[in-house]
């Protein structure tokens, strides 16, 4: 199944203007796995990144966009959604957050945490 979900990936993703690249593998207690789709820099610290997480089976994929700040390790998530089965790019317009959102510190182990990481050592 993991060979088959990795070739469907890589067929879509080739079709695609996005460069999935997967930051963070399913384990145990979370069987998703997460990838940046895009990943703009805003300013000498600060990224704007879209991220999905595909779930269990594929039967779902989560979309969200987050601010990555790279100097103080926060992010700030600005929309989101959620669609039905494997989706290499939202198809659909994302939930605006921004009003209800602020400067997260990160927690370790998350995928928040992750995602700053890979994203502040790749920059």
């Amino acid at each position: 199944m993991k060979i088959y979900l990795m070739a469907t990936l890589i067929t879509l993703t080739s079709n695609s203007s996005y460069a999935n690249e997967i930051y963070r593998h399913p384990a145990s207690g979370d069987s998703g796995t997460y990838y940046v789709l895009s990943n703009e820099k805003l300013n000498s610290s600060v990224r704007k990144v879209l991220t999905s997480r595909v779930g269990k089976n594929s039967e779902y994929t989560d979309f969200t966009e987050v601010k990555v700040n790279c100097l103080s390790n926060q992010y700030f998530e600005l929309a989101g959604s959620s669609e039905d089965g494997l989706q290499n790019k939202p198809t659909k317009i994302l939930t605006d957050w921004s009003k209800k959102s602020k400067w997260v510190p990160l927690v370790t182990g998350s995928s928040k945490y992750d995602l700053v990481q890979f994203i502040c050592k790749n920059k």
